[in-house]
């Protein structure tokens, strides 16, 4: 062969490792020389029983990394089960390079095998896609899709690469390619002085001020910066997303969602810092939170600035150096900052009272049987070292499990996002065991999403790595906890088998398994699990006794549009007159959403209450 012929598949391969891609996640196709030359160049390949786990576990090493996560799908058929992962990349605003193989671009229209297009039917999931269509841009096009995917806000990028792509080959140079001694510094934009001003001037004033942290917290790396500025000006803090734990739920300014009821819910400012404004939070406004507040918000990308909130400042630029402009804005202005004993005495009676009722709840539970997923919840974060990695994917288990969680750093949980999928863990704790490698990783997953994902715990074992995943056996589709069985009881398609021993089926394949029953055999389990430094999967009978109070609202507008509250079981109407407060402040917040509007008179008499009441 002559020393100056090359072709697509390796300049591509040859290109991913020059980047500094040192991990690939996928399903095999016939149609990737690329992938070969890269594993050549000292790749590891990690290959996967299904495309949307290889897409979740590539999501999971990039939000551990802050690095590109980088995976590949065959044609058609193994480029549609992409999908998931890359609205969940999306939802999560982690930084996933898709590479999807395509037919020769000659064959467009003539139905060739596993037709398909990637560029369209990827765009509205990610923040652009691309079909090479010259083998000689290659280089260009994988090097602008790993740096564009972590450019603010970072997210999912698919590249359709043909046959011609990769089997193109000759003497011909790269176009538009210069190759790179090291990696560029991506600009990071500060905040413009009079606006950074303005919201600390705003900060000082106020006298009840919290600090709501999200995922731009810690894709800008700040949170020593947080930190810094929390305690300059003694204002609580809350971290959401992969930014929970960027300020330690040790510290004594540090609070929760749980304390939002009785302490953030009388804030008179609240300054978001990289943190998106979504359903996840009612959008911040009222009911959820008092008509009277106002925010100031910090987001590096104008895009992301909510304009339907009451606004006192707003800065654009990178989180990190926004909050040292405001510490050093803070410092100039005043030689200490105010006095807020009162209100910080007041998040630390709020803080005691929440574990007070946590823990009382978990005492009541704890003798259950099937186990409550509140005391499961309990004995996990009660076992996890510090340095975990905690993945949740189930509705029942996480709604339990989250308010346990005592987050010490960024990247201590990792979420489902806002697309909120299910089955995804699985593949999520490969990626986070891989990028934390030696770290506990656990992933809590329902049977329903297990369903979905289950076949790459065998995935897991074939490399060796050694993540836990705990099984909330509920023998269901969500469980009571969702409310399905109670408020759509014609379906009659919520129950699974019954106690489905998975752990036998996954013991058969060289995993280490427990079986669980009591709430005294969790921890145990847990430890032998750990210990065992193989993928473990513990299967715990488990069962929720009562609708989550998150979904209540859900079946109360559903009730209400059916007009059938009085033929639901007496179960189900006990469940919505306990709270018929809590029932008509969520009926305010859905209205505006679904156009189901609920008066109090019309729940008064729906529940059996007096309007007053």
């Amino acid at each position: 062969m002559r020393s100056d012929h090359t072709f697509g598949g390796r300049v591509l391969g040859e290109t991913l490792i020059a980047e500094g891609v040192e991990c690939l996640f996928g399903v095999h196709g016939a149609q990737w020389s690329s992938i070969e030359e890269a594993c050549r160049g000292g790749a590891q390949l990690y290959h996967f029983r299904h495309e949307a786990s290889a897409g979740f576990a590539a999501e999971a090493y990039a939000r551990c990394t802050r690095k590109p996560g980088v995976c590949f799908v065959s044609m058609a058929a193994g480029m549609a089960n992409m999908l998931a992962p890359l609205y969940h990349a999306r939802g999560c605003l982690s930084p996933l390079v898709v590479m999807v193989s395509q037919h020769h671009p000659g064959r467009d229209g003539l139905s060739p095998i596993q037709e398909g297009y990637a560029e369209r039917v990827f765009a509205d999931a990610c923040k652009w896609t691309h079909r090479i269509l010259d083998w000689r841009t290659d280089a260009f096009w994988i090097r602008k899709a790993l740096r564009d995917a972590v450019h603010f806000p970072p997210g999912p990028i698919a590249l359709s690469v043909p046959q011609t792509a990769q089997g193109g080959a000759g003497p011909d140079r790269q176009k538009h390619f210069v190759p790179a001694d090291r990696a560029p510094v991506i600009p990071q934009p500060a905040g413009d002085p009079a606006f950074v001003e303005q919201a600390v001037m705003a900060l000082l004033r106020a006298e009840r001020p919290l600090l709501i942290a999200g995922d731009g917290v810690y894709w800008s790396d700040a949170a020593a910066e947080l930190r810094e500025l929390a305690e300059l000006l003694q204002i609580p803090t809350t971290t959401r997303r992969t930014a929970r734990g960027a300020l330690p739920e040790t510290h004594p300014l540090a609070f929760t969602q749980e304390c939002r009821t009785g302490f953030a819910e009388h804030a008179d400012l609240v300054c978001l810092i990289g943190m998106q404004v979504t359903a996840l939070d009612r959008w911040f406004e009222p009911p959820v939170w008092a008509a009277g507040t106002r925010f100031i918000q910090i987001q590096q990308n104008p895009e992301l600035i909510w304009y339907g909130l009451p606004t006192a400042a707003t800065v654009v630029g990178s989180p990190r150096l926004v909050l040292r402009q405001m510490i050093d804005c803070v410092r100039s202005l005043s030689q200490r900052g105010p006095d807020r004993t009162t209100w910080v005495q007041q998040l630390a009676r709020t803080r005691a009272e929440v574990a007070r009722r946590r823990a009382d709840k978990v005492r009541r539970q704890w003798d259950s049987q099937p186990i409550h997923p509140d005391v499961l919840g309990a004995e996990i974060c009660d076992f996890l070292d510090p340095s975990a990695t905690l993945i949740y994917d189930s509705y029942t288990g996480s709604h339990y499990l989250t308010d346990k969680v005592v987050a010490t750093r960024e990247g201590h949980v990792l979420d489902a996002g806002l697309h909120q999928h299910l089955g995804h863990s699985i593949g999520m704790a490969i990626g986070a065991q891989v990028a934390r490698p030696g770290r506990q990783v656990l992933a809590q997953i329902g049977d329903g999403g297990f369903g979905l994902s289950g076949m790459d715990m065998e995935t897991m074992l074939r490399y060796r790595l050694p993540a836990v995943v705990v099984l909330l056996n509920n023998d269901s589709w969500g469980g009571r906890t969702i409310g399905g069985p109670l408020y759509f009881p014609q379906h009659g398609s919520w129950a699974n088998l019954p106690d489905v021993r998975y752990d036998r089926m996954f013991a058969e394949l060289g995993c280490h398994t427990e079986y669980v029953t009591t709430a005294d055999q969790i921890r145990p389990a847990l430890e032998r699990s750990f210990n065992s430094g193989l993928p473990s999967l513990i299967n715990v009978r488990c069962e929720a006794t009562r609708t989550s109070r998150r979904l209540l609202p859900i079946w109360l507008v559903q009730t209400w549009m059916r007009g059938n509250f009085a033929e639901l079981p007496a179960e189900a109407q006990e469940e919505l007159r306990r709270q018929p407060y809590a029932m008509y402040r969520a009926a305010a917040a859905i209205a505006r959403e679904d156009g189901c509007r609920v008066t109090a008179e019309e729940l008064a008499d729906m529940v059996g209450k007096a309007e007053r009441d």
